[in-house]
């Protein structure tokens, strides 16, 4: 079997311009010149290659001309997932990123950035008799293992739902409880149909701007809120990007590796080479766990020269 490749290529399939424009403005990404998509097409795609060697593609679903508004959604979300593939090759892996609604019952806040475990679909439903067709509109389209990576970038982890409608019936809430989820949007389960076809390893990031289950509007607080779940959206991506250059996928998959997590706080930061910003050493997000797991050692040493100690004396005192 051939050695699993460290990942050197993303591409991040975004639905709204407003989710995109940070990490666009954060990295420096070039427009590329000529559109790489059928025309006419109304995807946008940027490229840059960050410091640490990553060639990243982000690509913004587009505009659509007829109700001038971002083409949210399944539909648009597939569409560009497939075209973006298909004109940049396959990548190492492939994100889904943006805002979406969460649970509070189940610990979301909005400001939150969670990663996938699984993606579903709650308002795909084909009730047949053998019951085949059913779990075929459900998915369950599971994302690799990436526990070490969650716990290095700061991110939360949790099932995420998808519908192509902002709210949700009884049926739907009652088929999002049922599975679990944490994260309720718009385009994942879509993604991760075309990469799951593709055999493209896929992962969705998506930043909380409303509580599903709260008092307040949606619509109303998911306004409100979209500025600021977008930036940190991007700060989020910014530390994921930063891991996984450079490695294989597998080495995320269980714990927190403080080793790696140790290995890049002395690195650049994860900008485009034409880029002036800098991070601050030790101001990543895993800094804490690394002084945490320092600590934690120092005190297990301390504790074991303490036992020895105890021991000695009452051999001695026997």
């Amino acid at each position: 079997m051939a050695a699993e490749a460290d990942c050197a290529h993303v591409i991040i399939i975004i639905a709204m311009k407003e989710e995109a424009a940070p990490l666009v403005e954060f990295y420096r990404l070039e427009p590329l010149g000529s559109s790489p998509f059928i025309e006419p097409s109304p995807m946008v795609a940027w490229r840059g290659t960050l410091r640490n060697g990553l060639l990243l593609h982000v690509v913004w679903c587009g505009h659509d001309e007829r109700f001038g508004v971002n083409n949210v959604a399944t539909t648009a979300a597939a569409v560009s997932t497939y075209a973006a593939v298909a004109a940049f090759g396959k990548p190492a892996l492939l994100l889904s990123a943006g805002t979406a609604g969460g649970f509070g019952q189940r610990g979301a806040r909005v400001g939150d950035v969670y990663l996938s475990t699984k993606c579903v679909f709650h308002s795909r439903r084909i009730p047949v008799s053998d019951g085949t067709l059913e779990e075929y509109g459900f998915g369950h389209f599971r994302s690799p293992p990436l526990a070490g990576l969650a716990a290095a970038a700061g991110l939360k982890q949790g099932v995420v739902s998808t519908s192509d409608s902002l709210d949700c019936t009884p049926t739907d809430m009652d088929l999002m409880m049922a599975e679990g989820a944490v994260v309720k949007e718009m385009e994942c389960a879509a993604v991760a149909w075309v990469c799951q076809n593709l055999h493209v390893p896929f992962v969705a990031v998506k930043s909380i701007t409303d509580i599903v289950d709260g008092q307040k509007a949606t619509r109303a607080e998911f306004e409100s809120n979209l500025h600021a779940a977008s930036s940190a959206l991007q700060h989020r991506l910014a530390a994921v990007l930063d891991l996984v250059a450079g490695r294989p996928l597998s080495v995320w998959a269980r714990g927190p590796h403080a080793t790696y997590a140790n290995e890049r706080e002395a690195e650049a930061s994860p900008m485009s080479a034409h880029t002036s910003h800098d991070f601050k050493q030790g101001s990543s997000p895993w800094s804490g766990q690394r002084k945490s797991a320092d600590s934690l050692s120092g005190n297990s040493i301390l504790a074991i020269a303490m036992f020895l100690g105890m021991v000695t004396l009452l051999s001695r005192r026997r």
